[in-house]
């Protein structure tokens, strides 16, 4: 799903590839494409604030149980169940339930595992900090390597243990509702590495939404 999206805002992007950003404070959109919660990400800014261990698990909670994740979850089930993925949760709207609530607590568990157990325990940011400035190539790289490079919470840049180790263990942790046939250690790291790849994805966008959302602003105020 979040390709899908990132495909949308490169769109926007190709006329200014490699061009400076000139993204206003103001410019920025609550959630991402208008749906997608954006709970953690910093913009424009001015000194590094830390924020308390309450604070990271509420805003983990806060993405982890946004209506966006149940419909998100009920997308990728209908598709899974259209594949005929996990064979063994069967068809049908029994079938269809399984998958659901695999997909929604993948998530879910993710969410929490990154923004609020592991960066309590490893005393890590779990938010993401917009470059904002730069080409298109340099703020790109930028985002994606925030998965394994991130703040700790007197903002030194570190190993993004809390991301890395967070959707390992969601992974992990799903071999306790996934079929037998789906637990073996090779699916286990790759569940693991597409959810690394989806935070990259959602890194993209969080990067380069607010410019998109004021190119459309200013398109519409032309209008």
């Amino acid at each position: 799903m979040p390709w899908v999206l990132l495909a949308a805002v490169a769109l926007f992007l190709c006329p200014s590839a490699c061009s400076q950003s000139t993204t206003p404070a103001s410019s920025s959109s609550g959630r991402l494409v208008y749906v997608i919660p954006n709970n953690r990400t910093v913009e424009h800014p001015q000194g590094f604030a830390p924020i308390k261990v309450g604070t990271k698990f509420r805003l983990s909670a806060e993405d982890a149980f946004d209506p966006y994740g149940f419909v998100s979850a009920g997308l990728n089930a209908a598709v899974e169940q259209a594949a005929k993925d996990h064979q063994q949760y069967g068809q049908g709207a029994a079938g269809f339930a399984k998958r659901y609530g695999a997909d929604f607590t993948d998530e879910a568990v993710s969410e929490i595992f990154n923004g609020g157990v592991y960066p309590s325990l490893f005393r890590q940011d779990p938010r993401y900090f917009r470059l904002e400035h730069g080409g298109i190539c340099k703020r790109s790289l930028y985002a994606m390597s925030r998965v394994v490079w991130t703040r700790d919470d007197i903002g030194e840049l570190e190993f993004n243990a809390s991301s890395v180790l967070g959707d390992y263990s969601a992974a992990a942790l799903s071999n306790l509702y996934y079929p037998a046939a789906d637990r073996t250690w090779g699916q286990t790291v790759q569940r693991g590495s597409i959810l690394l790849l989806e935070d990259s994805a959602f890194n993209l966008l969080k990067e380069f939404w607010p410019d998109v959302h004021e190119r459309l602003r200013r398109r519409h105020s032309r209008r």
